[in-house]
């Protein structure tokens, strides 16, 4: 039975698609695509990674993405399957201990729950007795006098001169740009949550936030410039250079700024 980089191979061949085609159209390294006919998983990056290729590599040769996906989900749960019992070949058998130590841990909590609810009861009951013998029916209980005050003379009016604007506060977070020169393939997480996923193309711009962290992947580095929390960014790489794990955080932002080189001394020169 084919497996699915063998599948994708020969229907590859049998449309004369060249590699080099698909990876002017994804903008997608070589090296990359190469793997994926050859099944080498251990060559891919990530899980999101590897199915964002071979939904670009089936639309570049004009084949139905939805199969391949299909397959390679039916693949990997295959494999899954098998180490699973070669697990359990090895004797790592599973227990229900886990779920022994579940159900004791929800009668614990019940019956502290319970517990709880009965003193509460208590000391309500005694608060309501002490209530009763402490305010008798027919007497009102008497309200104690209020101290008089003061009344505080009035504040005199600040002139409008005198007030002064508040500050601005500091942005907080990470704030991406892109600006597009040329077609690239793109995946960002912002704080885990997938916020671009696609082939963007050139002249177009997009703008992502993110608190914590932005993970980037691209089929081509050199196609894009970005500013970050307003500032330019350094160059990531070439034109079709793979780029699978650049991981940008609040803490290393600086990191990805571009040099800024000072203005040269005018009376240097003299």
């Amino acid at each position: 039975m084919a497996t699915l980089g063998q599948e994708l191979r020969e229907d590859r061949e049998r449309r004369t698609v060249s590699i080099k085609d698909i990876s002017d159209r994804t903008k997608i390294g070589t090296r990359i695509l190469i793997a994926l006919e050859n099944d080498r998983w251990d060559l891919m990056p990530e899980k999101f990674f590897i199915k964002g290729v071979i939904k670009a590599y089936a639309e570049a040769i004009g084949a139905d993405p939805a199969v391949y996906l299909e397959k390679y989900e039916k693949q990997r749960a295959a494999k899954e399957e098998a180490a699973e019992r070669d697990r359990a070949a090895r004797g790592w058998k599973k227990t229900d201990s886990r779920k022994k130590i579940t159900l004791d841990s929800e009668k614990s909590s019940f019956g502290r729950g319970f517990g709880k609810f009965l003193l509460a009861i208590v000391i309500l009951a005694a608060v309501a007795i002490l209530v009763f013998f402490m305010v008798k029916p027919g007497k009102k209980a008497e309200t104690p006098a209020l101290a008089s005050q003061e009344t505080a003379p009035p504040s005199a009016a600040v002139p409008a001169a005198a007030v002064k604007e508040e500050p601005q506060p500091a942005e907080t977070g990470l704030r991406l740009v892109f600006r597009f020169q040329a077609d690239c393939w793109m995946h960002v997480r912002a704080d885990g949550v997938v916020v671009m996923d696609g082939i963007k193309t050139a002249g177009s711009s997009a703008e992502l936030r993110a608190e914590k962290e932005f993970i980037i992947q691209t089929g081509n580095a050199g196609g894009f410039e970005f500013t970050l929390n307003g500032k330019p960014g350094r160059t990531l790489g070439g034109p079709g250079v793979v780029l699978t794990d650049i991981r940008i955080k609040p803490e290393n932002a600086a990191s990805f700024l571009r040099e800024e080189i000072p203005p040269a001394d005018p009376g240097a020169a003299r």
